[in-house]
């Protein structure tokens, strides 16, 4: 009897206990976009959420979770520093002009930018911090806005030259 339990408790004696308190069960974004760790209490079924930045910023509960979700933790604060700053929700037709309106999202931020396009081409703040393809659809809308105005503005000066030609022609006759 002896025998049988101290195999028992041998067998006990070999799982080991995690010396962890936390571990990161799932990761999710919230509704501004950022990321959110869904974070469980080892040996508990309690659940809670909390940003990468809070729980690295925090030294003790750093110290709760397992190097790997350290290291998963890290890289979601790098891709979350690493990423554009503002990003570009929608754009439309002006109804005043024939330019494009773009709302701008900035991270953080609920409430949008309306801007045309020459606006933030001439916002450098805005223009550097958005995703290279936004940056691009920008560029892009100011020269075709600028060619359609361009050319718009020639046929006016050359209706009016035709328009001094035949004045003059009136005249001499």
């Amino acid at each position: 009897m002896k025998n049988k339990f101290f195999k028992i408790l041998a067998k006990i004696s070999q799982f080991k206990t995690s010396p962890h308190t936390y571990r990161v069960l799932s990761i999710e974004k919230d509704a501004q976009n950022d990321y959110v760790a869904v974070v469980q209490m080892i040996n508990s079924r309690s659940l809670f959420k909390m940003k990468p930045e809070e729980i690295l910023a925090d030294d003790n509960m750093t110290d709760s979770f397992s190097q790997r979700d350290i290291r998963t933790l890290t890289y979601l604060g790098y891709l979350d520093m690493n990423s554009p700053k503002y990003k570009i929700l929608a754009k439309r037709l002006s109804e005043t002009d024939n330019k494009l309106v773009f709302a701008i999202q900035e991270k953080g931020k609920k409430k949008p930018i309306i801007k045309t396009a020459e606006e933030l081409s001439h916002d450098d703040a805005i223009l550097s911090s958005l995703h290279q393809k936004d940056a691009h659809l920008v560029g892009y809308t100011v020269g075709s806005e600028t060619s359609t105005s361009e050319q718009a503005h020639i046929k006016r000066l050359v209706k009016e030259e035709n328009a001094k030609k035949l004045c003059k022609n009136d005249q001499l006759k």
